[in-house]
């Protein structure tokens, strides 16, 4: 047998055994995942979003493309990306994806933004991490953050950045890495956060992915095993984006009003009532004194004049409602003249007005008059108008 035929030979039986192995593995299992739903949880006003932007950026690089658990590590990163995608609340967000590695077969393009900056939909990034296709070239991180730092230069805000990889040594320049996450991490200060997620269980990858999320201060570092279940990613999920509200301030405590009591009930509380026990009905003064407001005297005389008839009538008309009720009936006048004078006018007021009551059928034994001249004047004497108020009947209900 020629060596040409040796050789075709050998190649077909290479196939046909490479074929048959496939053929007979068994295809990668994937667990089925039901995305928790966090979007109550803000609903409810127990959480608010930490972030305002985010950036998934995925590693596609040749490592990337062997095998951990039965499945392509390329293949875990976009489930697990995509089942935090699926976990994401709704929450008012900028997304982003970016991946590193070879980009394209015949381009040297080491990191690509696939999607975004844009308005965060679950559609929008479910059809970005569909598009990344085969594994290939180094594991440029490096390069992939200091793509990301240009991509938020104009926002405002918190960023969250979010990194799938495998961090094999082989494939990647740790120092590189490091350094370039620190830049980031100085561009953006306080506002950005690194979290980094392993896909497989090489030790010094998980060391340089530790330090990377340590380097951010705020992010964390996880593997694609612990957030692979619904409660893992929820937990993953709540730690990027959201944080407990703050309590609501206490409202303020309901001022007790103050309850003041007007205990003859005539409108003018107690404490500023200087006529208490005022009769049911009575019309009262803002002292709460029962007055004949309105019935006052000419100077210098002390008869009732008749448009002031219909007051004394309602007066009247509160000694029928009230049988019991007695009354002093105090006579005053201004200052003008001698005290003995109005002295003696003040007794004829309330003389007047008590004559008047007796008319309209009221007891004389509920009556009393006192004079007091000017010595209790309700508005100042210096001018025509305050002595004209001060030329007056009060009447004070007595035991």
């Amino acid at each position: 047998m020629s060596v040409m035929k040796k050789t075709m030979v050998n190649l077909f039986l290479f196939v046909a055994g490479a074929s048959l192995l496939f053929a007979c593995a068994a295809p990668k299992t994937v667990p089925t995942f039901t995305p928790q739903n966090l979007s109550p949880m803000v609903q409810s006003g127990e959480y608010i979003s930490k972030v305002d932007h985010f950036v998934v950026i995925v590693d596609k690089s040749g490592s990337m493309g062997h095998m951990y658990k039965g499945e392509e590590k390329l293949n875990t990163a976009k489930r697990l990306a995509a089942r935090m995608n699926h976990t994401i609340p709704d929450l008012n967000l900028t997304g982003a994806l970016r991946i590193f590695g070879r980009t394209a077969i015949l381009d040297n393009e080491l990191t690509k933004l696939f999607w975004g900056p844009a308005p965060y939909s679950k559609g929008a990034l479910d059809n970005a991490l569909n598009q990344i296709g085969f594994s290939a070239g180094d594991s440029p991180l490096n390069e992939a953050f200091d793509a990301t730092a240009q991509d938020f230069k104009a926002s405002h805000g918190n960023i969250a950045v979010i990194v799938f990889t495998d961090a094999n040594k082989d494939f990647m320049n740790y120092d590189a890495v490091k350094k370039s996450a620190a830049d980031l991490k100085a561009a953006y200060g306080n506002r950005l956060c690194i979290y980094t997620v392993q896909i497989g269980d090489n030790p010094e990858g998980r060391q340089l992915l530790e330090q990377v999320a340590g380097i951010g201060q705020c992010g964390a570092f996880t593997t694609g095993d612990q957030i692979a279940s619904s409660d893992g990613m929820a937990g993953f999920v709540k730690k990027i984006f959201l944080k407990k509200a703050p309590p609501k301030p206490a409202p303020e405590p309901a001022v007790k009003k103050m309850v003041i009591p007007d205990s003859d009930g005539d409108g003018v509380p107690d404490n500023l009532d200087k006529c208490p026990g005022t009769p049911k009905g009575a019309k009262v003064n803002r002292d709460g004194c029962w007055v004949l407001e309105h019935v006052l005297f000419d100077f210098d005389k002390y008869n009732i004049k008749p448009r002031f008839f219909y007051l004394l009538d309602e007066a009247a008309t509160v000694f029928k409602m009230n049988p019991d009720l007695k009354v002093k009936i105090e006579g005053h006048t201004d200052n003008v003249g001698t005290a003995e004078y109005n002295q003696e006018l003040s007794l004829k007021r309330a003389n007047a007005v008590m004559a008047y009551f007796c008319k309209k059928g009221i007891a004389r034994d509920r009556l009393s008059i006192k004079g007091y001249g000017f010595t209790r004047p309700v508005a100042p004497n210096d001018t025509k108008e305050g002595r004209a108020l001060n030329r007056r009947v009060e009447l004070t209900p007595v035991p």
